[in-house]
């Protein structure tokens, strides 16, 4: 015969009913009333999550039926409660059916992440890293190793942080709201920001010092280190992902997140690069540029090639020339390839020797009555633009600071 039947009402069971039924009862109305799914239930869930609390402990249970809820009280159990949510938590972690029958009714919704069907749980957000490569590395492809630093949930306690059914407390860092304020400066206001307690993980409570993991320290996760190998393909373009999915961090009950590679484009002192064509610079004498040449020029893919200009064909400064099927592949078809194109820098002659100039003129002569003088012109000496001395400015008008003599007589007004 027991004292009251509160806590049993609560689950709707009958005071002799078996742990199979308190389990299957409480999984029921804990989907029904969980704040997530049902906003207007917080308190019919923690009063539930209080019942089954007491009537799932074998001696709690026994105190209550000899002396109801104020035996619960006098034991401690009023100020003892853990947070509803680790009940909850707890409870469907380690498969809160195990032993029992399957609820024909079963409406667990969004909730059926928890014990491992239906809907996917959420995982963390992606994080971005910055991977160098060298243009050679994107003409041709390679494979890059990383070092990436992630958390896991703890093993040693299987991510809860501490012992099965440890105690525990208010979290002293946002006081058992979930949440931290924040105020930051906007124009002329202040602005609130709200952000999620890393030290609780949102849910206000903290494992007792006491029943906290060794390893964790309460924390549920510890750091990980693991090596990745990036591919990296022919005619990646600047700025290109790359995602190793299931590669980031991981927080208890969720699926690990994804690590996002961006693949940055380091600068090449001979080529550069325009989409699947690229561009280059080459310096020749005056001669080579008269008269032709044979230059080598190694290519990003390891090749030695020979550019040549046959004699009489002059290249003149700043000529352009392609090579056709040169350039970049194009990305996942690199059968497909752009063009490279050479700009020629002609490197003329400080000085020339004495009868040179006469020599040349012969063989190539001046156009005729085109740049004839009447003498009636001003002749002027041209000299190199970085070697023209000129007047400071402020200097040429004068100094502000020098007085000018006024005689303090007004404009027009002065006497000899």
């Amino acid at each position: 015969m027991v004292k009251e039947t509160t806590y049993y009402d609560r689950l709707g069971v009958s005071p002799d009913a078996t742990p199979e039924q308190l389990k299957k009862a409480y999984r029921k109305l804990a989907l029904k009333y969980h704040p997530d799914k049902n906003p207007e239930g917080g308190e019919k869930f923690k009063q539930i999550s209080q019942a089954y609390e007491v009537l799932s402990d074998p001696k709690k249970r026994k105190l209550y039926d000899e002396g109801g809820e104020e035996a619960i009280q006098q034991g401690g159990g009023a100020h003892g409660f853990r947070n509803p949510m680790d009940i909850f938590n707890m409870f469907f972690r380690a498969g809160g059916m195990a032993g029992g029958e399957e609820d024909e009714d079963d409406d667990s919704g969004g909730f059926s992440g928890f014990f491992g069907g239906g809907r996917k749980p959420k995982k963390p957000p992606p994080v971005d890293h910055r991977l160098a490569v060298s243009l050679e590395q994107l003409m041709v492809g390679c494979r890059r190793k990383l070092k990436l630093e992630r958390k896991r949930p703890c093993k040693s306690c299987d991510g809860r942080g501490g012992r099965v059914n440890a105690a525990t407390q208010t979290c002293p860092s946002c006081h058992g709201k979930g949440v931290k304020l924040s105020y930051q400066q906007m124009g002329p206001g202040v602005v609130e920001m709200h952000s999620n307690c890393t030290t609780c993980s949102a849910s206000g409570r903290v494992i007792d010092p006491k029943d906290r993991c060794n390893t964790c320290e309460g924390n549920r996760t510890v750091s990980d280190t693991a090596i990745k190998e990036v591919a990296v393909e022919r005619g990646m373009r600047d700025g290109a992902r790359v995602v190793l999915v299931g590669e980031g961090d991981q927080d208890p009950g969720q699926e690990a997140g994804d690590v996002i590679i961006v693949i940055m484009e380091k600068p090449h002192p001979t080529f550069k690069r325009k989409g699947i064509e690229l561009y280059t610079e080459m310096t020749i004498t005056l001669t080579e540029a008269l008269c032709g040449f044979r230059r080598h020029l190694v290519t990003l893919d390891g090749r030695n090639i020979t550019v040549a200009n046959a004699p009489g064909t002059p290249l003149s400064p700043d000529k352009e020339l392609a090579i056709i099927g040169e350039g970049f592949p194009m990305f996942r078809n690199p059968y497909i390839r752009g063009d490279l194109f050479i700009t020629f820098r002609v490197e003329f002659p400080e000085r020339l020797e004495n009868g040179f100039a006469a020599k040349f003129e012969e063989l190539f002569p001046r156009p005729k009555d085109e740049y004839m003088l009447t003498g009636k012109e001003e002749i002027v000496t041209m000299l190199p633009h970085e070697k023209i001395e000129r007047p400071d400015a402020q200097n040429s008008y004068g100094s502000e600071e020098e007085p000018m003599d006024t005689d303090d007589q007004p404009m027009g007004c002065r006497q000899s």
